[in-house]
């Protein structure tokens, strides 16, 4: 679902410290997430919006350098670009490094032409078992990040073995 603000004729103001959010970025974003107000790590309830230099020890990352991020536990997640919308749920360190690399082996499907993209996530979704609106890494924990993973490096390497 689009968020409702990307057709509305209210003024969106945009959240500190987004310099503003922008009804077309909206509009891009099909199933957006709810804005986390609890974090589902940990269940603490200090989750703000910041610049991501405060999670990367000063550095500003991206284009769209926000995040949100748990105070308590430190877990975090970013934005799309030029809203306040999350790209999934908060992850700690360990699940940001789980998500990266499940993802990685699973972008090498459609990336090296095996599938579409969008046939990929088809494809993933069948061999995990969920509803397509659940196939998303940014909503994966450490636990389907393993079972992806193992899952995508079979595929290629019996998907190797039919190329030779």
């Amino acid at each position: 679902m689009i968020d409702p603000r990307a057709n509305s004729p209210a003024p969106i103001v945009a959240p500190a410290p987004l310099p503003v959010v922008s009804r077309r970025a909206l509009r891009r974003v099909k199933d957006a997430l709810p804005i986390p107000t609890t974090c589902n790590c940990c269940s603490g309830t200090r989750v703000h919006l910041v610049e991501n230099s405060e999670i990367y020890g000063g550095r500003s990352f991206g284009d769209w350098p926000y995040a949100y991020l748990c105070r308590d536990c430190f877990a975090s997640v970013g934005l799309h670009p030029g809203t306040d919308l999350p790209l999934g749920t908060l992850a700690t360190k360990p699940m940001r490094n789980a998500r990266n690399s499940s993802k990685a082996v699973f972008e090498r499907i459609w990336r090296e032409g095996h599938m579409t993209r969008s046939g990929a996530y088809a494809w993933l979704t069948r061999q995990l078992g969920i509803q397509a609106s659940e196939c998303h890494f940014g909503l994966f924990d450490i636990e389907r990040c393993a079972q992806a993973q193992t899952i995508c490096k079979h595929f290629m390497t019996t998907a190797g073995r039919r190329q030779a």
